[in-house]
């Protein structure tokens, strides 16, 4: 059975991701895994948090995992099981862990979350995540519903795409969705270089059981030929391979272009190396 991770710290864009992550999951007959991570007692303008505030931070956070779960046995109509999963520490390490003990088929995360006091699921966190997680994260947008995925667009570069861990999670969302992909490249010139073929070859023939179409997009701006493609296009979802030497490499490193994931038009599946 897949697994769906869904962290919440209850504001409104993260419920909107576990509503997301429940109507997937019903979709795809998967299990859904509730997480909320309450932080280590920080020291506050030079006085620790007691023992007794402590527990209570924890207990309130008990009882609002125990209210979203039986929102969503009524949202989902029991189809799903779900599980709720508290841990003590910070939301990166403990995201890191639950995937290595369940190897979701994703984690479902909101574009931001509360305030900066509430110390969870800030932009920050979400960047993290698109970077580090061994599994795949599907960023969804502040106002988003599940659908299904019949369109998936995969953002590429079209160098060296031979990690096949990335490319096995990419078959299995389309196997699951069974969607049609599209290729996007963009480039800064007309003219198609010979190793742009080449490359666009290997990955055919990786992925050729889904015929995909290529598209080439010519567009200075890496993130601006991208957004192009999907307005003109209507993918339902976008994927994209976050990679330290590659094309993307600004899109994640670069302040300027945070927003490619951060303020999402489409959800976003970021699959890293």
């Amino acid at each position: 059975m897949k697994t769906i991770i869904a962290p919440t710290d209850f504001s409104t864009v993260s419920l909107n991701a576990v509503n997301y992550a429940a109507d997937m999951a019903v979709a795809l007959k998967a299990e859904l895994i509730l997480l909320h991570v309450v932080p280590i007692p920080v020291t506050v303008a030079e006085v620790p948090l007691t023992e007794y505030e402590y527990d209570e931070m924890r207990g309130e956070a008990e009882q609002e995992l125990m209210v979203l779960k039986n929102q969503l046995f009524l949202r989902t109509e029991n189809k799903i099981n779900i599980h709720l999963k508290l841990s003590i520490g910070s939301i990166e390490h403990e995201m890191e862990q639950e995937c290595g003990y369940k190897k979701p088929f994703a984690v479902v995360m909101g574009t931001k979350g509360a305030s900066v006091a509430k110390r969870f699921l800030v932009g920050s966190n979400t960047l993290f995540a698109a970077n580090k997680l061994e599994y795949p994260l599907l960023v969804v947008p502040q106002n988003a519903f599940f659908k299904p995925v019949k369109k998936i667009a995969l953002a590429s570069d079209l160098k060296e795409i031979t990690n096949m861990n990335a490319i096995k999670f990419l078959k299995d969302w389309l196997y699951s969705f069974k969607s049609k992909l599209d290729i996007i490249n963009v480039t800064d010139h007309t003219a198609i270089k010979s190793e742009a073929v080449s490359e666009s070859v290997s990955l055919q023939n990786l992925l050729g059981d889904f015929n995909p179409q290529f598209y080439f997009v010519e567009k200075a701006n890496v993130e601006g030929g991208v957004y192009q493609f999907v307005e003109e296009d209507h993918p339902d979802l976008l994927v994209v391979i976050p990679r330290k030497h590659g094309l993307f490499e600004s899109i994640f490193h670069k302040s300027e272009s945070k927003q490619f994931i951060l303020h999402p038009h489409i959800p976003v599946l970021a699959i890293s190396e």
